[in-house]
């Protein structure tokens, strides 16, 4: 089957979209997969190196009240519609996977028009506004969350499926992570991460919880329990965090071992070695700490899209599954102090990660591949 995927921008639209692409190629080796976005996302340059033909389209964010700016928008997305519908004829695709953004609007516009089965994937628990225009043309909507179905339009079949997540973070051992960055393996190990660019207000509250560990250690000569850090402070932020860690004498003979990076391509070695994550809550972030059963301790990004983070966190704090800090109520001590509890109880932690399990679904590819393959229609 010839399939059409779009969803780019940023990764969090892009990543689900490449892990239902590989397992496409896997079961159907014979089929073929195009990807369209713009030359301007993320999916330009990803897709292409990551071995997926790439089409570009125009494509702009769009505006979410009507206006003389909005009116001006109208060229460019008439434009990328166009460009869709001569994709969508040229290649004559048996389905359209769209896992949301802007740049997936006008393709999955122009499949509509052109009576091509649609897919959508939703990835949050508020789902986003092209996701909530799209979802009326849709064969079928899959969903990670399980209340999303009821804010989203049309009569399109609704498909809990979790999100695809790439099958390299099921494989790797804790011994191999543990190796991996040179840790200990019985030392209970924190895994801290804001994302690719870094979070800047999770990165200075470390900073603090470090101070407060060095501070600890200083006067009572051993410290808190032995700990070890992998923390990745983001491009962004990297230099100006290590510059402070070593300004102010922070470091592994004081707190334990610290593992401190920028970013980590392959982040199943980070999520393998932790036994409690500190983080966003992202959708991506939260569908890996899930299928693995990693406590964690969420502190959404209060600027999202319809302050979908706290939405995400909040299902699965009320699940018992992670703890949720908001930013605004994020301070050095509440975090240590939940880093502390998780830390003391072993019987707390195993609980917390056999409700995140309950809730992760490690099997989402397959089951979205599944049914791309079985419901879409064989391409002429």
């Amino acid at each position: 089957m010839r399939v059409l995927i779009t969803g780019g921008g940023t990764g969090g639209h892009l990543y689900p979209a490449l892990a239902v692409a590989g397992l496409l190629k896997e079961q159907d080796p014979g089929g073929k997969v195009l990807f369209v976005g713009t030359r301007e996302g993320l999916e330009a340059t990803v897709v292409p190196a990551r071995g997926f033909a790439f089409q570009a389209v125009a494509a702009v964010k769009w505006p979410r009240r009507l206006s003389a700016q909005a009116m001006a928008f109208s060229p460019l997305i008439l434009r990328g519609y166009h460009q869709s519908l001569a994709v969508i004829r040229d290649w004559r695709p048996g389905a359209v996977f769209a896992t949301g953004g802007y740049v997936s609007v006008p393709l999955v516009m122009a499949a509509a028009r052109l009576s091509v089965p649609i897919f959508i994937h939703e990835q949050n628990a508020v789902p986003g506004l092209a996701n909530r225009l799209l979802s009326r043309w849709a064969n079928t909507v899959f969903l990670t969350f399980p209340d999303t179905g009821g804010k989203l339009a049309g009569r399109a079949k609704i498909i809990l499926a979790g999100l695809p997540i790439r099958q390299e973070i099921l494989k790797v051992t804790r011994q191999d992570a543990r190796n991996y960055f040179n840790l200990a393996p019985e030392t209970l190990t924190v895994l801290i991460t804001g994302g690719s660019r870094g979070a800047r207000r999770i990165n200075e509250v470390m900073l603090d919880v470090y101070r407060i560990l060095t501070k600890t250690s200083e006067v009572s000569g051993t410290g808190r329990r032995t700990l070890q850090f992998i923390h990745l402070a983001g491009r962004a932020e990297f230099d100006g965090v290590c510059k402070q860690m070593a300004t102010e004498g922070i470091n592994e003979d004081k707190i334990g071992k610290i593992v401190i990076r920028p970013y980590l391509e392959e982040m199943e070695y980070g999520l393998a070695a932790a036994d409690i994550m500190i983080s966003r809550a992202g959708a991506a972030t939260i569908a890996e700490l899930t299928a693995l059963g990693i406590p964690a301790i969420l502190i959404p990004y209060p600027y999202a899209a319809g302050n979908h983070q706290y939405h995400n966190a909040l299902y699965l704090a009320r699940e018992q599954a992670v703890v949720m800090i908001p930013e605004s109520d994020l301070t050095p001590d509440r975090l240590l102090e939940q880093m502390e509890r998780l830390f003391g109880d072993d019987g707390l932690r195993g609980a917390m990660g056999r409700a995140a399990r309950r809730f992760g679904k490690p099997q989402a590819g397959e089951i979205i591949t599944r049914t791309i393959l079985r419901s879409g229609r064989v391409s002429a």
